[in-house]
């Protein structure tokens, strides 16, 4: 079996986090050690009972932590770039986790199963918990899901975010960009980090990385049928008053972020659709 390295950042969320545990322990994919990092939660990780009773537990079944702490919060990257350097299991695999999510029990499997056809990254789709299930035929996506696309002067003119559905049948689709929840290769941190110029809120974190993966060569699939519930907790995390403001200002970055990318590598997505679809 292949071991797996779980990265989960969490800020005052204490009972998604156990919730989210919980979730983990039920996978039929059970190969894996667990790095948290306490980003300036009001109540340390270390200082909640009833997460370390169940991270205890964890540990009684196999399973390797690693509990870090910022006292200061830098925001979403900033923790992110931190659980990367901090991570020392040496672990083939890493799965990065958000910490108010939910996994469907085979959820790891699933995305080892498109690591195992040949993708370098792996994720599934991310419906809302408290919505019923929206459930589309995946015939409609076409070849690729969430597909990007430029104009000839390297403007994003098309961004679909198709990953917030369940779908009637399991396909393995490339994607331009990944949904939150990513299982990888570990080699990939030698080359990718998240970047520095964000709000703290990151509102684009994973159009930069995928990007950046596409661009050095890595492919990126989604499994249809690797299901995570999204409490979409309005606090704690990255969460503040200005939230919006934020959103606005990471995505105006990243749009020009990948104008230069276009003025440099041309088009990426164009290369990348021509490999991974031939």
């Amino acid at each position: 079996m292949v071991n797996i390295t779980i990265h989960i950042c969490t800020r005052d969320r204490h009972s998604e986090l156990g919730l989210l545990l919980q979730s983990l322990r039920t996978q039929t994919h059970q190969d894996f050690d667990i790095i948290i990092l306490d980003d300036a939660s009001g109540l340390q990780i270390n200082q909640c009972q009833f997460l370390l009773l169940l991270i205890n537990r964890m540990r009684l079944e196999g399973h390797k932590f690693k509990i870090i702490r910022n006292d200061v919060s830098y925001g979403c990257c900033y923790a992110r770039n931190k659980c990367i350097e901090e991570d020392d299991f040496e672990n083939p695999l890493t799965l990065r986790l958000d910490d108010d999510i939910i996994l469907e029990k085979d959820y790891i499997e699933k995305l080892l199963d498109v690591i195992n056809v040949g993708y370098d990254m792996a994720t599934g789709v991310v419906p809302l918990l408290q919505q019923p299930e929206i459930k589309r035929n995946p015939m409609f996506i076409g070849q690729l899901i969430n597909e990007h696309k430029f104009d000839n002067q390297g403007n994003l003119i098309m961004q679909k975010d198709e990953c917030g559905f369940c779908y009637t049948e399991e396909k393995i689709l490339p994607t331009h960009q990944f949904r939150t929840n990513c299982l990888y290769k570990s080699e990939i941190h030698k080359k990718i980090k998240y970047p520095d110029g964000l709000t703290s809120v990151a509102f684009r974190e994973e159009g930069f990385f995928s990007l950046k993966a596409i661009i050095e060569g890595y492919k990126i699939g989604v499994n249809t049928n690797a299901i995570t519930y999204h409490f979409q907790t309005p606090s704690g995390g990255n969460r503040r008053m200005d939230y919006n403001d934020c959103v606005k200002i990471d995505n105006e970055s990243f749009l020009k972020w990948m104008k230069k990318m276009y003025d440099k590598h041309g088009d990426f997505l164009t290369k990348y659709n021509q490999e991974v679809l031939k």
